[in-house]
């Protein structure tokens, strides 16, 4: 997936407001170059933190990130991979949206 550094790092900060995240958690001030694959990196760890941890606040922030929950059921449904993947595909996804509608409408 080709995205800008800008897209990745705002939908990264974005990722950080909703899921009300310190802001070192995710560690943006060190990452000088921020690809898809770092980022992905970054909010999985978040995903899988929250599976072992507190798996009914992982549902109440992909309700308030607005990530389809029957999108999500579909895929995870339909998909052989690690449900914290698919998680943190659809947030990634999600978050760049947000972002795109915002440079839109500004």
């Amino acid at each position: 997936m080709k995205v800008s550094k800008s897209d990745l790092e705002t939908s990264l900060h974005l990722l950080e407001t909703d899921f009300g995240l310190d802001t070192k958690y995710l560690g943006l001030v060190q990452k000088e170059e921020l690809t898809y694959q770092k980022v992905f990196s970054l909010v999985k760890k978040v995903v899988d933190d929250l599976l072992a941890s507190d798996f009914q606040r992982l549902l109440h922030l992909l309700y308030r990130i607005d990530v389809s929950e029957s999108r999500l059921k579909k895929t995870l449904a339909q998909s052989q991979d690690d449900p914290s993947i698919i998680i943190t595909e659809l947030i990634i996804e999600r978050e760049l949206q947000k972002v795109a509608t915002r440079k839109k409408y500004s």
